[in-house]
């Protein structure tokens, strides 16, 4: 396949997304989401003007420190420091005796402020009765600037095509209707974006409500809450994210969009998360895109669901953070969104796979108003298509997340075979090649085949039963060291069963690139 690549417009990797400008104006993301609601709430729909204690407190555009990428650790903010106080009494004491302009945010419920570092703090410590956390910075994910060299597999852009790759390409513009998503990142209603960042919330909203092509979301009937918790440059703190948790709870937010991360465990955070999830709302954050073995938080934290990216092929991009928290996958290599400007561009990374997921959990919630936002997001993940290893993963956990298998799920009669994940491993001086067959229908199947083709090796597999939802694979051989010689090797895999009534999914085709010898 004919690779197209587009120039990037400026140093893209400054955002948590690879960025193109496409095309001239587009028209408005959704006819709602310019309409004013609720004038005197904290959060807002978007158009609304509004004020949080995020936005009041001054805080200078500064690049958080290189962090370890491996532990997670050196992202803390100099300067300040959050305190969690041990009881009531000892909480109002403090506040009462603090010098004005030291305090930078509190959280009544949680007995937290956010305060200056410094010699009056340093005094008064150790008899204020509250412990001493760090505020750690958060971000939209960055996108390192080389990854179209690396990964085994040639990606493939994915275009406008997102809501068809999830099984929600036949969106209405009632889906989400009546659906509170809250969108953590940047605000969401300049007319222009003055930095690489700035449009950063703007994407997102498109790819949870776009009603336009190209750029869609799966839920154009939501109504968005703007919590502006980044600034321009894309970096905001944990203590202003955890106030907008609470917020947007609050405010009856049943799905809660983080398309940004950070490197810290921070108390306040993991305590507004197990506050929304105690109010079963369905929270949805960026795994990161550093390459590495960790989820990035608040992804890492029990209940959130943890999004990785693939691109059009479902090949995992090898930016992706990987581990046991990743709960599923989305489409997050070139995917158009919208941006400031009535411009389109074209981003990469786990922020626009959070938001399709958040838009696809809003589609559900609209369509099957009794379940809870915890509910759905179980069951975009318990009907993903397994597209890694069989069963889940941690690269893209329970797989591509796909609404249409999840709507479908009570309905009898469907027989669907498809190639789950084909994977490449190096063992010595053989290469192997795995692939999946996944029933995807509603009912057992017997005797599927699952074909698999490596170079010019060719052989088929047999299978007794799949049961819905359930996952088998077989692996093929091949000499690694010839493949190395000639730089890759192709392979390809087909399912089939009798009576298969989507043929869709039942071939997959591919080239492994292998770094040669040296």
């Amino acid at each position: 396949m004919a690779k197209r690549w587009l120039p990037p417009l400026a140093a893209a990797g400054l955002l948590g997304l690879l960025i193109w400008i496409l095309n001239p104006p587009q028209p408005e993301i959704s006819s709602e989401e310019t309409t004013s609601k609720n004038g005197e709430s904290s959060a807002r729909f978007v158009g609304e003007p509004r004020a949080t204690s995020s936005q009041s407190t001054s805080r200078k555009s500064q690049t958080p420190p290189v962090a370890d990428l491996e532990t997670g650790a050196g992202k803390e903010i100099p300067g300040e420091k959050i305190l969690i106080f041990r009881d009531e009494a000892a909480y109002r004491r403090f506040l009462s005796s603090m010098p004005g302009g030291d305090l930078l945010g509190k959280i009544d419920r949680l007995r937290a402020i956010r305060i200056r570092d410094g010699d009056w703090l340093r005094s008064q410590i150790q008899n204020s009765g509250s412990v001493q956390a760090p505020n750690y910075y958060i971000e939209a994910p960055r996108v390192p600037l080389d990854f179209k060299e690396k990964g085994d597999a040639l990606y493939e852009g994915v275009g406008a095509k997102s809501l068809e790759l999830m099984g929600a390409g036949e969106v209405a513009g009632d889906w989400g209707k009546a659906v509170v998503v809250a969108v953590m990142d940047t605000g969401l209603s300049a007319p222009t974006a003055g930095g690489m960042d700035e449009g950063h919330g703007t994407a997102m909203a498109s790819l949870i409500g776009g009603a336009s092509r190209p750029a869609r979301g799966a839920a154009p009937g939501a109504k968005l809450l703007d919590f502006p918790v980044l600034g321009k440059d894309g970096i905001g703190d944990a203590f202003s994210l955890a106030e907008a948790i609470f917020e947007a709870v609050d405010q009856g937010a049943r799905v809660i969009n983080m398309s940004l991360g950070s490197s810290g465990d921070s108390a306040v955070v993991r305590e507004a998360v197990a506050y929304a999830l105690s109010k079963n709302v369905a929270l949805v954050a960026a795994a990161g895109n550093e390459s590495v073995n960790r989820v990035n938080y608040p992804a890492a934290y029990q209940g959130v669901v943890a999004v990785a990216s693939v691109d059009a092929s479902r090949q995992h991009l090898y930016f992706s953070n990987r581990g046991p928290q990743v709960a599923v996958a989305a489409p997050g290599y070139e995917v158009v969104a919208a941006w400031p400007g009535q411009k389109y561009v074209e981003v990469s990374g786990t922020s626009g796979a959070t938001a399709l997921v958040s838009g696809v959990i809003a589609a559900l919630l609209a369509k099957e108003p009794g379940l809870t936002g915890a509910q759905a997001a179980q069951l975009i993940a318990e009907y993903a298509d397994d597209i890694g290893g069989p069963g889940r993963d941690e690269e893209t956990g329970r797989g591509l997340v796909n609404l249409q298998r999840v709507l479908e799920r009570n309905e009898r009669g469907i027989v669907d075979v498809a190639v789950a994940g084909v994977t490449l491993q190096e063992e010595g001086s053989l290469g192997r090649v795995t692939a999946g067959i996944q029933n995807r229908g509603t009912e057992t199947v017997n005797s599927p085949i699952l074909e698999i083709t490596i170079g010019n090796e060719r052989r088929k597999f047999y299978f007794g039963s799949l049961a819905p939802g359930q996952t088998a694979a077989e692996s093929l051989r091949f000499d690694l060291k010839q493949a190395q010689r000639e730089g890759g090797i192709g392979a390809g895999a087909a399912a089939s069963v009798r009576g298969d009534q989507r043929g869709g999914n039942d071939l997959w085709s591919g080239y492994f690139r292998i770094s040669k010898e040296k």
